[in-house]
């Protein structure tokens, strides 16, 4: 609970709508939904039942405008020449490519591709548990791009736990992890590397 005792809704306990209507105010950088953000990016709760309210019943007013998506299918380049493409979820047809990649290492469980890939449990806005893991997948990654295969790398929005990847490979091939963050965003995305734990856990991954 907050300390006005207003309610932190779960994740799990969102529905679809809840979640385009939270899409909606995020994407149109909303008052509230940019002050969610910013309150998660520093390391608070997320949405309160009264804030969702909110937000459902502005959304209804102006008409239930569909979500703006920030979609990344983009190509970054590592400073040792090794490139993955940096993917986001596009809702309506995630899948859609000119050429299908040969893998995917996906930070989301709503991705589920027909080629091959594989997952890193990681929270939204969070970071990954299981570090040793990570650095393995990437390490695979690396190991698949520098042998000519086409490799993406992606979450949900395809900025916080996508760009937070893309700097811990950044540091992988040579980038100092007190700069990997700025690389990451020079790069890939300004947007990339959404809170304050996601940083911390660059500059401490080590090369």
């Amino acid at each position: 609970m907050t300390a006005s005792g207003d309610e932190t809704v779960d994740d799990e306990d969102l529905t679809a709508e809840d979640r385009v209507a939270l899409s909606w105010a995020v994407s149109s950088e909303h008052p509230l939904g940019a002050a969610i953000v910013a309150r998660i990016r520093a390391g608070g709760t997320g949405v309160t039942s009264s804030e969702l309210a909110s937000i459902q019943q502005y959304w209804n007013d102006v008409g239930r405008p569909v979500p703006q998506h920030h979609v990344h299918r983009t190509r970054v380049s590592f400073d040792d020449g090794t490139a993955v493409v940096g993917v986001s979820f596009a809702a309506d047809d995630p899948y859609q490519r000119d050429a299908a990649p040969a893998f995917g290492l996906y930070l989301d469980e709503r991705w589920d591709p027909p080629w091959p890939h594989a997952h890193i449990e990681w929270p939204d806005f969070g970071v990954p548990a299981d570090v040793p893991k990570l650095r393995r997948a990437l390490l695979d990654v690396l190991t698949r791009a520098r042998a000519g295969e086409t490799v993406e790398l992606g979450c949900l929005g395809g900025h916080g736990r996508t760009g937070t990847a893309l700097a811990c490979l950044a540091v992988l091939t040579g980038t100092p992890s007190d700069r990997a963050v700025e690389w990451v965003r020079e790069h890939y995305c300004a947007r990339a590397v959404e809170t304050d734990e996601q940083h911390a856990f660059v500059r401490a991954f080590a090369p």
